[in-house]
């Protein structure tokens, strides 16, 4: 059986988490930052103490409630998911994914109503196979080839809150779409040769990259690549440039081309060139493909923010590696619903950060020095292509493990969290003359793991943070997920716990955390509505392998967990979970 995709690579892009000791967890103190406070709000709620248990904890005066599990129908007719995971993949397709990651929550209606009635557009970037398959995966066949692609990519929802409680609605906006749905190529790649295959471009993968843009639309990312493209071709070896983005003869994949021909890199080389775009989906528009933007680069992403500049949209993206910006052309109300569109055209930078705190953002453009014909570069389009190696070739900081960015909503300061720099950090800079189409920025470190080690601040102890979400009020929300520990008294684990949802005030630097979720599981997506009185997570992969933890078997899926159901006979269930408080206050109040 070929093994199953490792989720903490997936939910950093590719990046390996690093060892996490008690040294690390206390080695540094949770600080502001050192330019000008942000507008925002201190967390008042009181902060919840570090959890092993199976189950979801929240603050007192709060209550969470599970919306959107794997496998719920989309609509009615739908068959409901099996807790023994015999669902086929025709059920999968028009249920929830599984592996939830980033989302976003679109109002349908301006106002009061948007906070009431919207979309949810959700992530799936990773599938557990001992959990998604009956028989845990172990054979190799088409049939599960098929639920995998099936069971991954994004799901559309529409979900309403009557009388205090949210609930899915059937209607016709609601939708999967796969790595077997129909997309649209733009920019300067759409016809290239190098993107040229025996069929027609087609699918979406999923990722943990999300955001929305001004214009309404979602963007998604796809850096799962290492987990659908492999070959058994005898005596293959990978080229430079798909050795940089994890493209092998290994077994980190699903196995998807042992059955389907496209996802062979030995048969189809090119196929692979069709992924690791930032995606653009229109979720009012069931009818429309999604559209991949090449002149955004080809990076695979871990997360995406979109800001704007003179009008033009900016977004910040990570990968495993680096970090970067693409800043558009033109004006986006000038360009939006035309071809080209706002997105199709626009310089992408990558960032250097220097160690005296401040950074340059270095564009990557053909004929720049490192990136002509004489450095391996043919032109433009192969610049876009080879993104990451373009990245290191201008001289990019390679950072561990960066995650979802977010800007803050008055200041324009941009947060950047990074997994695996000594248990993990948040980061955080200011664009020259706040102009986020700038060249130059200024850096600092916002929090780094671990709190001062004093009492009142152990609720605000972290490690591996994979995102960060900033609400209109201003507060900040920090997603961690599964760490790796290196103490082998165990002393690590009792500090950090199961993943967490922390709350952060960007003016005073106070952490505290909100939020702890079940075992082996991620703390992945977080979303709010316009009026700030709902919060919705996903949690990632509950009872999932974890170091130190264990694993789940097909003969006991409920090894580490059974949440959200603790169906004797079930299984634990990636889930979107609504966060609401019972006064209906803000959140983080």
């Amino acid at each position: 059986m070929e093994h199953g995709p490792n989720r903490r690579q997936v939910l950093r892009g590719g990046a390996g988490l690093g060892v996490l000791t008690t040294a690390a967890l206390f080695g540094g103190t949770l600080r502001p930052a050192l330019a000008a406070p942000d507008t925002g709000a201190a967390p008042t709620f009181t902060g919840v103490p570090v959890a092993h248990a199976d189950g979801l904890t929240v603050p007192p005066g709060y209550t969470a409630r599970v919306l959107l599990p794997w496998g719920a129908p989309l609509h009615r007719g739908t068959p409901s998911w099996r807790p023994d995971a015999s669902d086929t993949a025709t059920e999968a397709a028009r249920q929830v994914g599984t592996g939830h990651s980033g989302l976003t929550y679109v109002p349908l209606h301006p106002g009061h109503d948007g906070g009431r009635r919207g979309l949810l557009v959700i992530n799936h970037s990773w599938a557990d196979p001992v959990l998604l398959h009956a028989d845990g995966g172990r054979s190799a066949t088409v049939e599960r080839t098929d639920k995998e692609m099936a069971s991954l990519g994004v799901t559309i929802a529409r979900v309403e809150l009557t009388d205090g409680r949210w609930r899915v609605i059937d209607d016709e906006l609601n939708r999967r779409l796969t790595a077997s749905s129909p997309t649209t190529l733009s920019g300067p790649l759409a016809g290239h040769r190098s993107l040229e295959t025996a069929t027609d471009p087609t699918g979406v993968i999923g990722g943990t990259a999300h955001a929305s843009t001004p214009w309404g639309t979602y963007l998604t990312g796809e850096d799962t690549l290492t987990d659908v493209f492999g070959t058994r071709t005898q005596g293959w070896s990978p080229t430079e440039s798909q050795r940089r983005y994890g493209l092998t003869s290994g077994e980190a994949s699903y196995g998807w081309h042992t059955h389907l021909g496209r996802f062979d890199l030995a048969g189809e080389p090119n196929e692979a060139h069709r992924f690791g775009w930032t995606v653009e989906i229109d979720p009012l528009s069931p009818s429309s493909a999604p559209v991949k933007h090449t002149a955004m680069g080809r990076i695979a992403h871990g997360g995406a923010a979109v800001t704007e500049s003179r009008g033009r949209a900016v977004v910040y993206m990570s990968d495993p590696t680096h970090l970067y910006k693409f800043v558009a052309e033109h004006p986006w109300r000038t360009t939006q619903g035309r071809s080209p569109g706002p997105l199709d055209e626009g310089v992408l930078h990558v960032a250097r950060l220097d160690s005296d705190g401040l950074g340059t953002w270095l564009p990557l453009v053909h004929g720049r020095t490192g990136l002509t014909t004489r450095d391996g570069f043919a032109d433009q389009a192969d610049v876009l292509l080879r993104a990451r190696e373009a990245a290191d070739a201008v001289g990019a900081t390679e950072l561990r493990g960066p995650g979802t960015p977010a800007v803050h909503p008055v200041s324009g300061r941009v947060y950047l969290p990074e997994a695996s720099a000594d248990g993990g950090r948040v980061l955080s800079w200011t664009e020259g003359a706040s102009d986020p189409g700038a060249t130059l920025f200024s850096w600092q470190e916002f929090a780094a793991a671990g709190g001062t080690g004093s009492a009142p601040e152990r609720g605000a102890v972290f490690a591996s943070p994979g995102g960060v979400h900033c609400g209109e009020d201003g507060r900040l929300w920090i997603r961690t997920d599964v760490v790796r520990l290196g103490d082998p008294s165990g002393n690590s684990r009792e500090l950090v716990g199961n993943s967490a949802l922390l709350c952060a005030d960007p003016e005073s630097g106070e952490v505290r955390r909100f939020l702890t979720g079940p075992p082996g599981c991620g703390i992945a997506g977080t979303a709010a509505s316009p009026d700030q009185r709902t919060l919705f997570v996903t949690v990632q992969g509950p009872g999932s392998a974890a170091p130190g933890l264990g694993e789940p078997t097909a003969e006991d899926p409920r090894a580490l967990s059974n949440w959200p159901g603790f169906d004797p006979a079930g299984r634990p269930r990636s889930a979107v979970v609504v966060v609401r408080k019972d006064d209906g206050g803000i959140i983080g109040t």
